[in-house]
């Protein structure tokens, strides 16, 4: 108390001290994480912007007045205002983060699973973090064996504290949120994990994080207020020991986070400046095989967690241009509501990526779908998604039989005709025989190279 009042005297009677950094010392608020030999200030009630450039000034008015009892307690000083000033613009972000919840700002840009960081598995973060809190040893210069031992404890306790929640801050900051992700992605991660679940996760996260930040704070106060070198050594071996078991019966949480970190990053990415071109259909009509017509090279098979079979992307490379051309899962004629996962995936892809549409329709009836149930279902994805630039492909065109009654004799909306000669203007291919393919590429590569430009437009158009 007698430091603290010298302190406030002291600066009073600086003219040069700026009042609201005067104002920091008048408040007698005591840190129980200062390391010294007397209770430090806390310097809390003043920005971080105002305390970079106030204390250094303070702690060199305060050696000359004589206030400091030697080198041990600057540095002390020195090593509370970094503490306190990484907490208040810890305090700062939160604050900032919890004014954002709730508002949705849906970038533009995909490759945001691209980005995130590496998590450490709960077990290595402890056993890194023990490794490093015991090495930390008292600070030089102190004598009184007691005052010591509080030193060495109260450091030990910071850097285990700050060694375990670090790491978990950075996780949570690195790790989007639902409403900073392209709205495909946001679509994939309630595909993936279900709505909701993502961002629980981030949360027991930052619940796990605060409460060891609480149980660490708590021990290095003990600790600096222990009056004798066993009392010290008893709170920090009883604050290690409640850290490490929190930490091994809640970091479950982590390891969740390593899980879905791992299944983010193996989504496939698609590129918003590469035209794309999307390939639509019932199950089994024969998508994947006109991907392998299409593409230039052989097409990778891409996986995703909900889905029960790969999904073929390729790319189709003319000179110096590049196009994506990619399957999607067979859509059913039912409500939205009762799709499965895998539906609502190619519904994702059409509504908020900037793709052409090359519709597939199987009048064999060997896909499994009725023609019938293919019209109404073309009918119901064309209404919907009118604006796309759009293709329509009837495949295995060599097993169909040939009609005796010519296009002009029947209606054109009626399922006669669509049964035999599909939608109007449709092109009849097959990838057997090579039936209408080297059309089909021209087809194609006119649909992406004309209407590329106008991506965005169509995009939000489905969005809205």
């Amino acid at each position: 108390m007698r430091f603290a009042c010298k302190l406030t005297s002291c600066a009073s009677s600086l003219p040069w001290l700026p009042t609201r950094a005067y104002a920091v010392f008048k408040t007698r608020l005591y840190s129980p994480c200062c390391i010294g030999t007397e209770p430090g200030l806390r310097l809390a009630a003043t920005p971080p912007s105002l305390l970079s450039g106030a204390v250094p000034c303070v702690l060199k008015e305060m050696n000359k007045f004589g206030l400091m009892e030697s080198s041990t307690n600057t540095s002390a000083l020195k090593f509370d205002e970094e503490t306190l000033v990484d907490s208040k613009e810890t305090l700062a972000q939160e604050e900032t983060s919890n004014e954002n919840q709730g508002k949705i700002v849906l970038t533009k840009e995909l490759g945001a699973f691209q980005h995130l960081p590496m998590v450490v598995c709960s077990r290595e973060l402890l056993g890194s973090a023990l490794r490093k809190a015991r090495n930390i040893g008292p600070t030089k210069g102190i004598c009184n064996i007691a005052k010591r031992e509080r030193n060495k404890g109260a450091k030990q306790l910071d850097t285990l504290t700050k060694e375990l929640a670090l790491p978990l801050r950075v996780y949570i900051e690195k790790f989007p949120r639902n409403q900073h992700l392209h709205a495909y992605e946001y679509s994939l991660i309630d595909l993936t994990f279900g709505t909701g679940k993502y961002e629980e996760v981030l949360e027991n996260v930052n619940t796990f994080r605060k409460k060891i930040l609480d149980v660490g704070k708590n021990y290095a106060s003990l600790c600096a207020k222990s009056t004798s070198k066993r009392g010290a050594e008893e709170v920090l071996k009883e604050g290690f020991s409640k850290l490490e078991e929190h930490f091994r019966k809640n970091g479950g949480v982590v390891d969740e986070l390593v899980s879905v970190a791992k299944v983010l990053r193996a989504m496939p990415v698609f590129s918003l400046k590469t035209p794309t071109l999307c390939l639509v259909g019932a199950p089994n009509v024969g998508k994947s095989s006109l991907v392998r017509v299409l593409s230039t090279g052989k097409p990778e098979v891409c996986n995703y967690p909900f889905t029960t079979r790969g999904i073929s992307m390729g790319h189709i490379f003319v000179q110096t241009d590049v196009y994506q051309v990619t399957d999607t899962p067979g859509l059913l004629r039912r409500p939205d509501d009762e799709r499965n996962n895998m539906e609502r995936l190619t519904l994702a892809a059409l509504s908020y990526l900037p793709t052409a549409v090359l519709y597939v329709h199987d009048l064999t009836g060997e896909c499994g779908v009725k023609v019938s149930d293919q019209l109404l279902l073309y009918k119901e994805i064309k209404e919907k998604f009118h604006q796309r630039p759009w293709l329509d492909v009837v495949s295995k065109a060599d097993l169909l039989l040939q009609s005796s009654c010519s296009s002009t004799e029947m209606h054109v909306d009626s399922l006669e005709f669509y049964k035999v000669f599909g939608p109007e203007g449709a092109l009849h291919v097959s990838v057997q025989t090579g039936l209408g393919t080297d059309e089909l590429k021209q087809r194609v590569l006119s649909l992406l190279s004309d209407n590329f430009v106008t991506r965005e437009s169509y995009v939000e158009e489905a969005v809205e």
